[in-house]
């Protein structure tokens, strides 16, 4: 004998079953996996933008630092040989302009605007000036014929100074 309740029905309880299938993916899966994928793809390129940028930027700052102890050495030996050349006087100089260039192939990698400035080194004993000169030699990036090249994030430009002064004998 089979018990019914209000609604009519058997008091037996129907089990229902789903199948899954472990073989496959759901399309919700697989937007998901796209979505991931895509973001990985373009995450991964704005890394190759920024590491070619960075290392743009290391060569010409390697290339103008170069540039400007370059300068720096000859201004030294030349004051060695004669403090009074005219390169040596107080005030501003230059500018020159110094391409480095690929020793393979001879293509120009980058251009410089070379600038000096020289000064007297002040005693700290009053009225005294020192027998030596501040050298601060300024290279900037430039293109072209003469046209400052800033780019932002690609150029910097690169101070550095020294003291000249006579050998303690």
């Amino acid at each position: 004998m089979t018990h019914r309740n209000k609604s009519g029905s058997t008091g037996r309880k129907v089990r229902t079953r789903f199948v899954t299938s472990a073989a496959g993916f759901t399309l919700i899966e697989m937007l998901i996996a796209l979505v991931i994928m895509t973001v990985g793809l373009l995450s991964a390129g704005q890394l190759m933008y920024v590491a070619m940028g960075s290392a743009s930027l290391a060569r010409s700052k390697g290339a103008a630092a170069t540039v400007a102890s370059d300068k720096l050495e000859f201004l030294a030996d030349v004051y060695r040989r004669n403090r009074l050349d005219a390169s040596l006087t107080d005030g501003d100089h230059g500018p020159e302009t110094v391409q480095v260039t690929n020793p393979n192939t001879g293509t120009a990698l980058n251009r410089f605007r070379v600038q000096w400035t020289v000064s007297t080194v002040p005693d700290p004993r009053a009225g005294k000036v020192l027998q030596a000169k501040l050298v601060r030699v300024t290279v900037t990036p430039i293109r072209g014929a003469d046209t400052t090249n800033n780019r932002i994030g690609l150029n910097k430009v690169i101070s550095i100074s020294s003291i000249f002064g006579p050998r303690a004998q």
